[in-house]
């Protein structure tokens, strides 16, 4: 006689929920896919005569030399160089037109905004109110101190929020892009991408045209830290960098380069009552042998006839690899300056 199977009704119980639970996830999956597909848009499909025939013919910039219509861009600084300073005079410039730095044209933009996560609301407030800028209604203002993590941009719903909130916005300036991604929980040597696909995204659904992010150096080099993406993904990147990495209060300088972007590194005047900022003249290489030169000029004023051995001994090794700035004397200059001279080029 054949043996009844048991059956384990408690078992198949447990596998009738699972398999209802797992068709109701796919049916919401599903739904979800087609709400997407409705909304979307695909990009426009063009034949290259059609796309040229719409291009510019020339570009076209917002501010003279340093930043084209449309373009990204990233302000790469060290820390305590006065970045905050600087985006203070970009967006005076952006807001009341004039010369940023004092050389180069800017565009008046009806909306210019500045999203800050550093500062005290108190202390951002009292620079900008040295910036003295006229058209202050074209500012707009978002201190983001202690909810940093309200710009969660990597979920879409969240963002939409945040392009509604940011609509008719010409220029937008996030000030800075690692305190976003710590609280986002996104690795800055490997995840930066993540959130600057996200941003890209923000400003198109934003209809934002230009957008300066932020960023710090590393403390021993001179380049954006972490994500190499942080190098490929703006147009052009600002540097602003001190005479002296380890003295917070030496001179500053200011270069950028990027597409259609090419300013050498000029060192930039402050002034402190204002806090606007200028470019001058002269590199930081220029700089060192100028001050140096003094240096060279005393040592050989008390031990006229030393050797190049013996006045690179005296400075410790500090014009081993400094050129001469080139607006020094010629050399018919005295004996004492032209072994000067002649030290400093070694």
């Amino acid at each position: 006689m054949a043996e009844t199977a048991v059956v384990d009704t408690d078992f198949e119980d447990r596998v009738e929920e699972a398999v209802r639970r797992t068709l109701v996830n796919e049916e919401a999956r599903r739904r979800i896919r087609d709400e997407s597909a409705e909304e979307f848009v695909l990009p426009e499909v063009q034949t290259l005569k059609a796309f040229l025939a719409v291009s510019p013919e020339d570009v076209q910039y917002r501010v003279a030399e340093l930043m084209a219509e449309g373009s990204r861009i990233v302000l790469a600084a060290q820390y305590k160089s006065g970045k905050t300073t600087l985006v203070g005079n970009v967006v005076r410039c952006l807001a009341d037109g004039g010369l940023f730095l004092g050389q180069f044209k800017t565009e008046r933009v009806k909306r210019v905004a500045i999203l800050d996560n550093e500062l005290d609301p108190r202390t951002l407030s009292s620079w900008l109110r040295d910036q003295g800028i006229r058209n202050t209604s074209r500012v707009s203002v978002v201190s983001m101190r202690g909810r940093v993590a309200s710009f969660n941009i990597l979920d879409d719903a969240i963002r939409a929020k945040w392009a509604e909130a940011l609509t008719g916005i010409d220029v937008l300036v996030f000030d800075c892009l690692r305190p976003v991604l710590d609280a986002l929980g996104l690795d800055e040597n490997t995840q930066a991408g993540r959130f600057l696909t996200a941003f890209d995204a923000l400003l198109y659904e934003a209809g934002i045209s230009e957008a300066v992010i932020v960023h710090h150096m590393g403390h021993s080099g001179e380049r954006s830290r972490g994500d190499s993406r942080i190098l490929d993904w703006p147009d052009a990147t600002w540097k602003l960098i001190r005479q002296s990495s380890d003295d917070p209060t030496s001179p500053r300088f200011f270069s950028a380069f990027g597409r259609d972007v090419d300013v050498p590194e000029s060192q930039l005047s402050y002034d402190p009552a204002s806090r606007h900022l200028t470019l001058g003249e002269g590199n930081r290489r220029d700089a060192r042998a100028a001050d140096l030169i003094e240096d060279i000029l005393d040592y050989v004023s008390v031990h006229p006839g030393s050797s190049l051995t013996q006045i690179r001994d005296a400075l410790a090794g500090t014009t081993r690899t400094l050129p001469l700035p080139s607006n020094l004397p010629s050399t018919r200059a005295p004996s004492k300056q032209t072994d000067a001279r002649a030290a400093a080029a070694a």
